[in-house]
């Protein structure tokens, strides 16, 4: 198994005869150490490279891309630093420095830093590419460029046909672009270049994974690791493909025993590994995925012992004590959190757990309603909705909605469906638009018929949801509805303005369009109530006739409507030219 490999130059051939033997075996050890995922002994392998040959900067650059994988960019940043004292003119640890630029977010330095590593390597010199395509794939950055990472490989390729490495990692830029075709042809062109690139194989698994093969996936990694019972990372995969088949079962037994097989798999994978700080934190994050938040806040607490400053340690702490009810405990870790760790370490998952464990605390039951707390738990929630690529946490968050929404809590309810709307792209997207207006709409009702004087903006904002709504999907009938109900409830009782009315035709013509199939019984009721709001419109503008139109569609739709029997008899005045007619009000 070979992970990182360097061109069998005569330079390096040199190096290695003049190192001994001894030196080339223990660098090999490394390299096998980091394909297999064992991170701890790699670190310490390069650490006693680097002590024993401190003039040789490829270690520094080796041991320093681990610690970028592992998600510690400081100190990668001290050794990739290092490695360019050793020698300045080595190009790879320019290349380390970019990676960790970007890593921080400082686009524009890590592009200078990877055009200064690339732009005089000779022809055969293909590392420097290699590396940089590998840097805008770390699975750390927030938006991996896959486009970018492309680019870079391919020049890689042409200096260099034999280098399994290369195509996996083309592989490796397919697959985060969705290509999987491609993906799969690399991933089988790395195997063929070389047999014991078992990542390969364990790569192409993943693409069935992907297509939700899980039988195939599960199978064919199964094969592997019977045939490389220490290959860790194919036990990790299986792990993550029970975990994604658990997502997708009906049935909880089922659900319940694919997680069983996952968490077993993934305990494989520690002990093929190693249980360091590293292993455990990779061993946090799938238990996360897997929603094991009993045995996450073990692991939190037994990684504590061993480092009580590490930022990461406190996230895990939160997001275990949140999900176990803990609330209080989930805030305190978390603000510890964000006040330790650079912001460009913050994820979109930190904004949101922090701000429901604000939420929770706020809207207690057995406490006053706390509405500071409360509006700083929203903005949080929000803050993470919109920073999240994948849109789960929109959706997470309104289901979360539609619990509070059905419990009558509709402030809540509205300002959480708010939240959750900030994600266009998420699928419950104009769901969520909807019942942001549909929750804030009775949010103002209740508490208008509870006498508790509620504020204008209540309705005003659920105005705004209606019309989001509407922009969104032009013929939803009830999106109408709500916002001529809520324009109505704006309007001044003593001096109207009549709002709603404009609103009111727009869903007599949304619903009318649909045919009289479509129209439900509480279709026609609504129907027969914008008929009349309109109808008292055009007897105010003293266009009887028309509202007498209106009225008798009102009374086909709803024959027990009393408003339009009482307003037709009343118009009946103007109808035999005799008096003016009243203004009915409605």
């Amino acid at each position: 198994m070979k992970m990182i490999r360097r061109a069998a130059s005569v330079s390096l051939a040199i190096a290695f005869i003049a190192s001994g033997a001894s030196y080339a075996q223990s660098l090999k050890d490394a390299q096998v150490a980091i394909d297999a995922e064992q991170y701890a002994k790699a670190k310490t392998i390069l650490k006693n490279l680097v002590q024993n040959k401190p003039k040789d900067a490829e270690n520094y650059f080796y041991l320093g891309d681990v610690y970028l994988v592992t998600d510690y960019p400081d100190s990668a940043k001290t050794f990739f630093q290092q490695g360019l004292e050793a020698d300045p003119k080595d190009n790879l640890n320019k290349v380390g420095l970019g990676a960790v630029a970007l890593a921080q977010g400082n686009t524009a330095e890590a592009e200078k830093l990877f055009t200064e590593a690339t732009e005089k390597t000779k022809k055969k010199d293909y590392l420097e590419n290699l590396y940089v395509g590998r840097a805008y794939m770390n699975p750390n950055l927030e938006n991996p460029d896959y486009k970018k990472a492309l680019t870079y490989l391919e020049k890689a390729k042409e200096a260099n046909q034999k280098d399994a490495l290369i195509p996996s990692s083309l592989g490796d830029a397919y697959l985060g672009a969705g290509d999987n075709s491609n993906a799969y042809t690399n991933y089988r062109d790395a195997y063929d270049l070389d047999n014991t690139f078992t990542r390969a194989r364990v790569q192409m698994a993943i693409i069935s994974k992907q297509a939700r093969a899980f039988a195939e996936a599960i199978e064919d990694l199964t094969k592997i690791t019977q045939e490389h019972p220490d290959y860790a990372p194919a036990f990790r995969e299986i792990a993550e493909t029970y975990n994604a088949k658990a997502q997708l079962e009906t049935k909880i037994e089922n659900y319940n025993s694919d997680i069983q097989e996952a968490l077993k798999a993934y305990k494989q994978y520690m002990d093929l590994t190693d249980y360091s700080l590293d292993s455990r934190m990779r061993y946090a994050d799938f238990m996360i995925k897997a929603r094991d938040y009993k045995n996450l806040e073990e692991q939190a607490n037994e990684m504590a012992k061993v480092d009580k400053v590490n930022p990461r340690i406190l996230r895990y702490l939160g997001y275990a004590a949140y999900q176990n009810g803990n609330y209080p405990s989930a805030q305190s870790a978390l603000t510890d959190f964000f006040g330790k760790v650079d912001s460009t370490r913050v994820i979109p998952d930190d904004y949101y757990f922090l701000g429901l464990s604000k939420i929770r605390q706020a809207t207690d039951s057995t406490k006053a309603l706390d509405t500071t707390l409360l509006a700083e738990g929203v903005a949080d929630v929000s803050k993470g909705v919109k920073k999240d690529t994948t849109w789960k946490l929109a959706e997470n968050l309104s289901a979360e909605a539609k619990k509070t929404f059905d419990a009558k809590n509709f402030s809540l309810a509205g300002a959480l469906f708010k939240a959750a709307a900030q994600a266009p792209k998420s699928k419950t997207y104009n769901y969520d638009l909807f019942y942001w207006g549909y929750a804030q709409y009775f949010n103002y009702v209740m508490a208008y018929q509870a006498k508790q004087n509620p504020s204008k903006g209540i309705l005003e904002d659920a105005i705004a949801a209606f019309n989001k709504v509407n922009e969104v999907v032009p013929d939803m009938a009830e999106a109408y509805l709500f916002k001529a109900r809520s324009e109505r409830l704006l309007d001044s009782p003593d001096d109207p303005k009549g709002l709603g009315v404009e609103t009111f035709k727009k869903y007599i013509e949304v619903v009318e369009a649909k045919g009289a199939e479509a129209q439900t019984a509480n279709v026609k009721r609504s129907l027969s109530e914008a008929y009349d709001v309109v109808a008292a419109d055009l007897v105010n503008k003293e266009d009887y006739q028309g509202a007498r139109d209106l009225l008798n569609k009102s009374l086909e739709v709803n024959p027990n409507d009393d408003y339009a029997k009482q307003t037709l008899e009343q118009l009946k005045p103007a109808a035999n030219g005799g008096a003016s007619a009243q203004k009915p009000q409605k």
